[in-house]
């Protein structure tokens, strides 16, 4: 799947330096800018197959509103209901993706925004991670936006971390625990590293996931922790006991 660049060109919105200096874009770049990390872990498939269907990817434009154009990936063939479950959470995937665009305020003249989704396969999941750059000209630095969707192959119904694992505390526990192992193996820091709004367990520092052959791969926010989109991923050792029981077969 092809991302696509658009220039926008609407009605200005609200003064560039307020709108970066909200996000805390000044003190975090000065002080972690050698923590930029860009693009994902896994690469992207033009077809793939995922509980004995065999499915193709397209690229479709999405229109989130207010003059945003995301490019989504959509499946066809395979098992219709679970094309249909993934092209809808697909779909929202970009729609969210545009929000997230409107809540930063970023200025619309002079600038370009691309969005590129990665669609893979696992024996019983189909994954997409959306990643969107948006670039005004003369800005020191882009602005970069990450979403992700996981279908159940099986049951064409989504996977949340609540599905993910038996006790979801517990789970997203282990997820803090191994962040603070795994992170400083991309920046050098001193491992493990110290408590962090970042780092802690809760839902939204942990939401943006894929399962992979090698684990949970985790895709962490802009300015999560610093500047890009840092990735790391989970061995399935470190979480089998703590997967759900119809959740152990991605380990596998």
């Amino acid at each position: 799947a092809v991302g696509k660049t658009i220039g926008v060109r609407n009605t200005p919105w609200p003064d560039h330096n307020r709108m970066m200096a909200s996000r805390g874009i000044v003190a975090a770049f000065a002080v972690l800018s050698v923590m930029v990390f860009g693009g994902t872990g896994t690469a992207a498939a033009d077809t793939g197959t995922s509980n004995g269907a065999t499915y193709t990817v397209v690229t479709k434009s999405v229109d989130p509103g207010d003059g945003w154009t995301v490019d989504v990936g959509q499946l066809s063939g395979g098992d219709q209901a679970v094309a249909s479950a993934f092209n809808a959470a697909s779909v929202a995937s970009g729609r969210t993706m545009g929000g997230m665009l409107d809540r930063d305020e970023v200025i619309r003249d002079d600038a370009t925004f691309e969005a590129k989704p990665e669609v893979s396969f696992r024996p019983t999941a189909i994954s997409q991670v959306l990643t969107g750059v948006y670039f005004h000209q003369g800005a020191a630095h882009p602005l970069d936006y990450v979403t992700t969707v996981v279908i159940d192959s099986r049951s064409a119904r989504p996977i949340t971390l609540d599905d993910l694992f038996a006790d979801p505390q517990a789970g997203l526990n282990r997820l803090s625990e191994q962040t603070k192992l795994l992170f400083p193996g991309l920046t050098g820091e001193p491992s493990p590293m110290s408590d962090r709004p970042g780092n802690a367990p809760v839902e939204e520092n942990f939401h943006n996931w894929i399962p992979t052959a090698d684990g949970l791969e985790i895709h962490f926010e802009d300015y999560q922790f610093a500047h890009g989109l840092p990735v790391i991923t989970v061995p399935w050792s470190k979480l089998t006991d703590v997967l759900a029981p119809d959740m152990q077969v991605l380990a596998r």
